[in-house]
């Protein structure tokens, strides 16, 4: 697998910060994250990517708290998977460096990272449905309870899935 298709998730990691709020400290932040991320490419370094991946995201944190528009939701999503897509992509390409990869498990793979791009597009869009629900719903001041709920529980779930793994 060549690693060149992993230079389209680095753009839009650097891209998206600069769409949302295209200020000097965002464009510098995006730009050392592209380059740590292109240099962890190169040296087919997991950590170096996924570091040039934190600060991307810091970047967009950046942008997000600076942008007169405020966060944007299909951007957030955006963001996440383009973050997603470079870790798969790059440790597929470092995994199988050298290897001959026969084009059925290729196209297995693809097809895996579709299938979860599409669930992580719908979880996003249920997840957007019952946000504007509940805003409608919950008065002002408990509105930051609910929040408050769903942050432990996303990071509940997310213990869950990095550690009640058998076997790993």
């Amino acid at each position: 697998m060549r690693r060149y298709w992993a230079v389209l998730p680095v753009i839009a990691i650097a891209g998206v910060p600069i769409w949302t709020d295209p200020s000097d400290a965002v464009i510098a932040i995006a730009g050392i994250a592209a380059s740590v991320c292109m240099l962890g490419l190169l040296l087919r370094l997991l950590g170096l990517v996924t570091a040039g991946g934190v600060i991307g995201s810091i970047g967009y944190a950046v942008a997000a708290v600076d942008s007169p528009g405020g966060a944007d939701v299909v951007a957030g999503a955006g963001f996440g998977l383009a973050l997603l897509a470079l870790l798969d992509v790059s440790e597929f390409a470092r995994r199988t460096h050298g290897a001959a990869v026969a084009a059925a498990a290729l196209r297995d793979q693809i097809a895996y990272w579709f299938a979860r791009a599409a669930i992580t597009v719908a979880a996003v869009a249920t997840l957007l449905i019952c946000a504007v629900a509940l805003a409608a719903i919950v008065p002002g001041p408990a509105r930051a309870v609910v929040a408050g709920a769903g942050a432990v529980i996303a990071f509940a779930g997310a213990l869950r899935g990095g550690i009640g793994r058998p076997g790993s």
